[in-house]
Protein backbone atom coordinates (compact mmCIF):
# COMPACT_ATOMS: atom_id res chain seq x y z
CA UNK A 1 0.00 0.00 0.00
CA UNK A 2 1.42 3.42 -0.91
CA UNK A 3 1.55 5.78 1.86
CA UNK A 4 0.88 9.17 1.05
CA UNK A 5 3.03 11.84 3.32
CA UNK A 6 1.39 14.52 4.85
CA UNK A 7 3.23 17.53 3.28
CA UNK A 8 1.24 15.99 0.20
CA UNK A 9 -1.73 16.34 1.55
CA UNK A 10 -1.07 19.49 2.28
CA UNK A 11 0.27 20.74 -0.70
CA UNK A 12 -3.11 19.61 -2.14
CA UNK A 13 -5.40 21.73 0.15
CA UNK A 14 -2.72 24.62 -0.55
CA UNK A 15 -3.65 24.28 -4.18
CA UNK A 16 -7.52 23.89 -3.72
CA UNK A 17 -7.12 27.26 -1.25
CA UNK A 18 -5.29 29.02 -4.15
CA UNK A 19 -8.19 28.28 -6.91
CA UNK A 20 -10.60 28.83 -4.62
CA UNK A 21 -9.12 32.10 -3.34
CA UNK A 22 -8.20 33.42 -7.11
CA UNK A 23 -11.83 33.18 -8.04
CA UNK A 24 -13.01 34.68 -4.77
CA UNK A 25 -10.86 37.58 -5.58
CA UNK A 26 -11.60 37.74 -9.61
CA UNK A 27 -15.18 37.89 -8.49
CA UNK A 28 -14.56 40.95 -5.91
CA UNK A 29 -12.01 42.65 -7.98
CA UNK A 30 -9.25 42.50 -5.78
CA UNK A 31 -5.45 42.47 -6.61
CA UNK A 32 -4.88 38.73 -4.80
CA UNK A 33 -2.01 38.10 -7.41
CA UNK A 34 0.88 38.19 -4.59
CA UNK A 35 -0.80 36.13 -2.50
CA UNK A 36 -1.86 33.02 -4.35
CA UNK A 37 1.63 33.43 -6.00
CA UNK A 38 2.14 33.14 -2.19
CA UNK A 39 -0.09 30.10 -1.71
CA UNK A 40 1.96 28.57 -4.53
CA UNK A 41 5.34 28.59 -3.49
CA UNK A 42 4.02 27.47 0.00
CA UNK A 43 2.25 24.25 -1.91
CA UNK A 44 5.34 24.00 -3.96
CA UNK A 45 7.78 23.74 -0.75
CA UNK A 46 5.60 21.60 0.69
CA UNK A 47 5.52 18.82 -2.18
CA UNK A 48 9.39 19.47 -1.95
CA UNK A 49 9.36 18.26 1.90
CA UNK A 50 6.85 15.53 1.27
CA UNK A 51 9.15 14.01 -1.53
CA UNK A 52 12.52 14.31 0.55
CA UNK A 53 11.32 13.25 3.81
CA UNK A 54 8.55 10.81 2.67
CA UNK A 55 10.29 8.91 0.13
CA UNK A 56 14.04 9.76 0.68
CA UNK A 57 14.39 11.71 -2.07
CA UNK A 58 17.80 13.66 -0.74
CA UNK A 59 18.74 14.86 -4.35
CA UNK A 60 15.83 17.24 -3.75
CA UNK A 61 17.77 19.03 -0.47
CA UNK A 62 19.30 21.69 -2.17
CA UNK A 63 16.01 22.76 -4.11
CA UNK A 64 14.57 23.06 -0.30
CA UNK A 65 16.76 25.16 0.56
CA UNK A 66 16.60 27.31 -2.02
CA UNK A 67 12.56 27.24 -1.85
CA UNK A 68 12.38 28.02 1.74
CA UNK A 69 15.09 31.50 0.92
CA UNK A 70 12.66 32.77 -1.34
CA UNK A 71 9.54 32.26 1.11
CA UNK A 72 10.42 34.93 3.76
CA UNK A 73 10.72 37.94 0.65
CA UNK A 74 7.45 36.59 -0.77
CA UNK A 75 5.40 37.22 2.00
CA UNK A 76 6.78 40.29 3.11
CA UNK A 77 6.49 41.55 -0.86
CA UNK A 78 2.30 40.35 -0.31
CA UNK A 79 1.55 41.89 2.96
CA UNK A 80 3.61 45.14 1.72
CA UNK A 81 0.54 45.46 -0.53
CA UNK A 82 -1.57 46.64 2.17
CA UNK A 83 0.12 49.01 3.87
CA UNK A 84 0.08 51.44 0.74
CA UNK A 85 3.39 49.99 -1.21
CA UNK A 86 3.31 48.43 -4.78
CA UNK A 87 1.07 45.22 -4.99
CA UNK A 88 2.85 43.81 -7.17
CA UNK A 89 6.73 43.14 -7.43
CA UNK A 90 8.84 45.67 -9.34
CA UNK A 91 12.48 45.91 -10.91
CA UNK A 92 13.31 48.16 -7.30
CA UNK A 93 12.52 45.27 -5.62
CA UNK A 94 15.79 43.23 -6.62
CA UNK A 95 17.07 43.80 -3.05
CA UNK A 96 14.72 41.12 -2.06
CA UNK A 97 16.32 38.25 -4.88
CA UNK A 98 19.38 38.74 -2.75
CA UNK A 99 18.60 35.95 -0.14
CA UNK A 100 17.73 33.38 -2.01
CA UNK A 101 20.91 34.29 -4.68
CA UNK A 102 23.02 33.92 -2.13
CA UNK A 103 22.05 30.86 -0.89
CA UNK A 104 21.66 29.38 -4.64
CA UNK A 105 25.35 30.36 -4.81
CA UNK A 106 26.46 28.92 -0.92
CA UNK A 107 24.87 25.47 -2.45
CA UNK A 108 27.56 25.77 -4.69
CA UNK A 109 30.51 26.95 -2.83
CA UNK A 110 29.78 26.92 0.85
CA UNK A 111 26.52 24.61 2.21
CA UNK A 112 27.90 24.75 5.74
CA UNK A 113 26.66 28.29 5.79
CA UNK A 114 23.40 27.97 3.93
CA UNK A 115 21.68 26.92 7.38
CA UNK A 116 22.67 30.05 9.07
CA UNK A 117 22.21 32.09 6.33
CA UNK A 118 18.47 31.08 6.04
CA UNK A 119 17.85 31.71 9.33
CA UNK A 120 18.56 35.50 9.32
CA UNK A 121 16.24 35.22 6.63
CA UNK A 122 13.49 34.27 8.50
CA UNK A 123 14.17 36.17 11.63
CA UNK A 124 14.51 39.54 9.54
CA UNK A 125 11.12 39.15 7.08
CA UNK A 126 9.61 38.14 10.41
CA UNK A 127 11.09 40.86 12.44
CA UNK A 128 9.67 42.96 9.37
CA UNK A 129 6.54 42.13 9.66
CA UNK A 130 5.45 42.36 13.38
CA UNK A 131 7.44 45.82 13.35
CA UNK A 132 4.53 46.79 10.60
CA UNK A 133 1.92 45.45 12.67
CA UNK A 134 2.85 47.60 15.71
CA UNK A 135 0.80 50.49 13.79
CA UNK A 136 -2.14 48.13 14.27
CA UNK A 137 -4.86 47.60 11.75
CA UNK A 138 -4.65 51.24 10.84
CA UNK A 139 -1.57 50.35 9.37
CA UNK A 140 -2.97 48.64 6.69
CA UNK A 141 -3.99 51.98 4.51
CA UNK A 142 -5.15 49.65 1.62
CA UNK A 143 -6.99 46.72 2.84
CA UNK A 144 -10.84 46.80 3.21
CA UNK A 145 -12.11 48.49 6.38
CA UNK A 146 -14.55 46.19 6.83
CA UNK A 147 -11.95 43.01 6.70
CA UNK A 148 -8.49 45.19 7.90
CA UNK A 149 -8.98 42.85 11.21
CA UNK A 150 -8.15 39.65 10.17
CA UNK A 151 -5.32 40.73 7.75
CA UNK A 152 -4.07 42.33 10.94
CA UNK A 153 -4.17 39.20 12.56
CA UNK A 154 -2.86 37.08 9.51
CA UNK A 155 -0.05 39.99 9.04
CA UNK A 156 0.85 39.26 12.97
CA UNK A 157 0.98 35.29 12.41
CA UNK A 158 3.02 35.57 9.27
CA UNK A 159 5.70 37.24 11.00
CA UNK A 160 5.96 34.94 14.17
CA UNK A 161 5.75 32.08 12.11
CA UNK A 162 8.35 32.78 10.32
CA UNK A 163 10.44 34.02 13.25
CA UNK A 164 9.23 30.36 14.33
CA UNK A 165 10.68 28.47 11.10
CA UNK A 166 14.06 30.00 12.17
CA UNK A 167 13.93 28.81 15.82
CA UNK A 168 13.01 24.93 14.66
CA UNK A 169 16.42 25.57 12.09
CA UNK A 170 18.23 26.39 15.54
CA UNK A 171 16.81 23.56 17.22
CA UNK A 172 18.22 21.32 14.34
CA UNK A 173 21.50 22.57 13.87
CA UNK A 174 21.44 21.91 17.74
CA UNK A 175 20.73 18.59 17.08
CA UNK A 176 23.39 17.94 14.77
CA UNK A 177 25.45 19.23 17.00
CA UNK A 178 24.28 16.88 20.30
CA UNK A 179 22.79 14.21 18.89
CA UNK A 180 24.09 13.36 15.37
CA UNK A 181 21.13 14.90 13.52
CA UNK A 182 18.98 11.90 15.44
CA UNK A 183 15.64 13.78 15.54
CA UNK A 184 16.70 16.50 12.61
CA UNK A 185 14.21 14.39 10.25
CA UNK A 186 11.21 14.72 12.08
CA UNK A 187 11.67 18.05 13.26
CA UNK A 188 12.34 19.32 9.29
CA UNK A 189 9.55 17.18 8.49
CA UNK A 190 6.84 18.52 11.27
CA UNK A 191 7.88 21.76 11.76
CA UNK A 192 7.77 22.47 8.18
CA UNK A 193 4.70 20.78 7.52
CA UNK A 194 2.81 22.98 10.32
CA UNK A 195 4.98 26.08 10.01
CA UNK A 196 3.30 25.82 5.84
CA UNK A 197 -0.17 25.50 6.96
CA UNK A 198 0.02 27.91 9.20
CA UNK A 199 1.06 30.52 6.89
CA UNK A 200 -1.08 29.45 4.31
CA UNK A 201 -3.96 29.19 6.35
CA UNK A 202 -2.51 33.20 7.68
CA UNK A 203 -2.34 34.24 3.85
CA UNK A 204 -6.05 32.57 3.02
CA UNK A 205 -7.36 35.29 6.40
CA UNK A 206 -5.85 37.99 4.09
CA UNK A 207 -8.65 40.31 2.70
CA UNK A 208 -6.96 42.31 0.07
CA UNK A 209 -8.39 45.49 -1.00
CA UNK A 210 -9.31 46.39 -5.00
CA UNK A 211 -6.35 49.09 -5.08
CA UNK A 212 -6.95 51.38 -7.64
CA UNK A 213 -3.80 52.50 -9.93
CA UNK A 214 -3.82 55.83 -8.80
CA UNK A 215 -4.03 55.40 -5.25
CA UNK A 216 -1.28 53.14 -5.46
CA UNK A 217 1.00 55.56 -7.51
CA UNK A 218 0.26 58.35 -4.95
CA UNK A 219 -0.50 57.18 -1.58
CA UNK A 220 2.14 58.31 0.52
CA UNK A 221 3.96 55.86 1.85
CA UNK A 222 5.39 58.13 4.99
CA UNK A 223 2.06 57.77 5.81
CA UNK A 224 2.01 55.44 8.76
CA UNK A 225 -0.38 55.23 11.57
CA UNK A 226 0.54 55.64 15.22
CA UNK A 227 1.36 51.98 17.62
CA UNK A 228 -1.79 51.82 18.73
CA UNK A 229 -5.41 53.39 19.08
CA UNK A 230 -5.38 54.83 22.30
CA UNK A 231 -7.40 57.84 23.72
CA UNK A 232 -5.33 58.74 26.64
CA UNK A 233 -2.94 60.64 23.69
CA UNK A 234 -4.21 64.28 24.11
CA UNK A 235 -6.13 65.36 20.67
CA UNK A 236 -4.88 68.59 18.58
CA UNK A 237 -6.97 71.10 17.47
CA UNK A 238 -6.43 70.11 14.31
CA UNK A 239 -7.63 66.39 15.61
CA UNK A 240 -10.37 67.42 16.86
CA UNK A 241 -11.29 69.32 13.34
CA UNK A 242 -10.44 66.37 11.24
CA UNK A 243 -12.63 64.21 13.61
CA UNK A 244 -15.15 66.38 13.06
CA UNK A 245 -15.06 66.71 9.59
CA UNK A 246 -14.87 62.70 8.97
CA UNK A 247 -18.13 62.31 11.47
CA UNK A 248 -19.97 64.72 9.18
CA UNK A 249 -18.78 63.04 5.84
CA UNK A 250 -19.98 59.81 7.10
CA UNK A 251 -23.32 61.02 8.74
CA UNK A 252 -23.98 63.08 5.55
CA UNK A 253 -23.02 60.99 2.96
CA UNK A 254 -22.86 57.53 4.56
CA UNK A 255 -19.52 56.05 2.97
CA UNK A 256 -19.47 53.64 5.57
CA UNK A 257 -22.15 51.48 3.20
CA UNK A 258 -19.47 51.73 0.46
CA UNK A 259 -18.14 47.70 0.66
CA UNK A 260 -14.61 48.80 -0.69
CA UNK A 261 -13.88 51.40 1.59
CA UNK A 262 -10.44 51.66 3.28
CA UNK A 263 -8.39 54.07 4.82
CA UNK A 264 -6.82 55.35 1.89
CA UNK A 265 -10.08 56.26 0.05
CA UNK A 266 -11.38 58.42 3.62
CA UNK A 267 -8.12 60.53 3.89
CA UNK A 268 -8.28 61.66 0.02
CA UNK A 269 -12.29 62.21 0.60
CA UNK A 270 -10.81 64.93 3.58
CA UNK A 271 -7.75 66.07 1.90
CA UNK A 272 -6.01 64.54 4.22
CA UNK A 273 -2.87 62.32 5.07
CA UNK A 274 -3.72 58.53 6.13
CA UNK A 275 -1.75 59.30 9.20
CA UNK A 276 -3.44 62.22 10.01
CA UNK A 277 -7.02 60.60 9.71
CA UNK A 278 -5.99 57.66 11.65
CA UNK A 279 -3.95 59.62 14.29
CA UNK A 280 -7.77 61.78 14.77
CA UNK A 281 -9.62 59.15 15.06
CA UNK A 282 -7.77 57.40 17.66
CA UNK A 283 -7.05 60.23 19.94
CA UNK A 284 -11.02 61.59 19.78
CA UNK A 285 -12.59 58.10 19.48
CA UNK A 286 -10.03 55.85 21.46
CA UNK A 287 -10.48 53.19 18.39
CA UNK A 288 -8.96 52.09 15.16
CA UNK A 289 -10.69 53.55 11.85
CA UNK A 290 -12.09 50.35 11.28
CA UNK A 291 -13.78 50.31 14.89
CA UNK A 292 -14.92 53.44 14.24
CA UNK A 293 -16.49 52.62 10.61
CA UNK A 294 -17.94 49.81 11.54
CA UNK A 295 -19.69 51.41 14.48
CA UNK A 296 -22.14 53.83 11.53
CA UNK A 297 -22.48 50.59 10.15
CA UNK A 298 -23.92 48.55 13.03
CA UNK A 299 -25.83 51.70 14.04
CA UNK A 300 -27.59 51.34 10.23
CA UNK A 301 -27.79 47.69 10.99
CA UNK A 302 -29.76 48.06 14.20
CA UNK A 303 -31.99 50.36 11.97
CA UNK A 304 -32.87 47.97 9.69
CA UNK A 305 -33.23 45.60 11.98
CA UNK A 306 -36.18 47.26 13.85
CA UNK A 307 -37.65 48.81 10.90
CA UNK A 308 -37.68 46.16 8.35
CA UNK A 309 -38.30 42.68 7.84
CA UNK A 310 -35.23 41.95 5.52
CA UNK A 311 -32.79 39.47 6.64
CA UNK A 312 -29.81 39.48 8.77
CA UNK A 313 -27.48 39.29 5.77
CA UNK A 314 -29.53 40.99 3.75
CA UNK A 315 -29.14 43.90 6.06
CA UNK A 316 -25.37 43.22 6.90
CA UNK A 317 -24.49 44.04 3.12
CA UNK A 318 -26.85 47.08 2.97
CA UNK A 319 -25.05 48.80 6.37
CA UNK A 320 -21.61 48.16 4.38
CA UNK A 321 -20.96 44.67 5.77
CA UNK A 322 -18.53 42.24 3.27
CA UNK A 323 -19.10 39.08 4.77
CA UNK A 324 -21.69 38.18 8.14
CA UNK A 325 -18.88 37.09 10.24
CA UNK A 326 -17.19 40.23 10.40
CA UNK A 327 -20.67 41.75 10.57
CA UNK A 328 -21.66 39.28 13.73
CA UNK A 329 -17.98 40.04 15.35
CA UNK A 330 -18.53 43.73 15.26
CA UNK A 331 -22.47 43.54 16.06
CA UNK A 332 -21.51 42.01 19.14
CA UNK A 333 -18.59 44.61 19.91
CA UNK A 334 -20.66 47.05 20.09
CA UNK A 335 -24.19 45.87 21.05
CA UNK A 336 -23.26 43.13 23.35
CA UNK A 337 -25.63 40.88 21.76
CA UNK A 338 -26.05 38.97 18.12
CA UNK A 339 -27.69 40.43 15.69
CA UNK A 340 -31.03 37.85 15.44
CA UNK A 341 -30.56 38.65 19.49
CA UNK A 342 -30.84 42.75 19.41
CA UNK A 343 -33.68 41.85 16.85
CA UNK A 344 -35.90 40.04 19.30
CA UNK A 345 -34.97 42.13 22.53
CA UNK A 346 -36.03 45.47 20.16
CA UNK A 347 -39.61 43.34 19.22
CA UNK A 348 -40.41 41.52 22.60
CA UNK A 349 -39.86 45.57 24.16
CA UNK A 350 -42.46 46.87 21.66
CA UNK A 351 -44.98 44.11 22.10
Amino acid sequence: MILLPLPFVVALFLAVFAIRYSRTARERGDDALAFIVLMALFAFQSLLVGARWGYGATVLQPFMAAMASLLPPAAFLAFRGLTGGPTRPRLTDWPHAVWPILVTALLVLRRDWVGAVIILDFLFYGGLLLASARGGPDRLVASRLDGVVTSYRALQITGATLIASAVSDMLISLDLVLFAGRYSGAIISFGTTVSLIILSAAAVLVDPARVEKREEENADRDDEAEDAPSSSREASEEDREIAAALDALMATNALYRDMELNLVRLARKLGKTTRAVSRAVNRCHGVSVSQYVNEFRVREAQRLLKETQESVVQIALEAGFMTKSNFNREFLRVSGQSPTDWRRAVASQGA
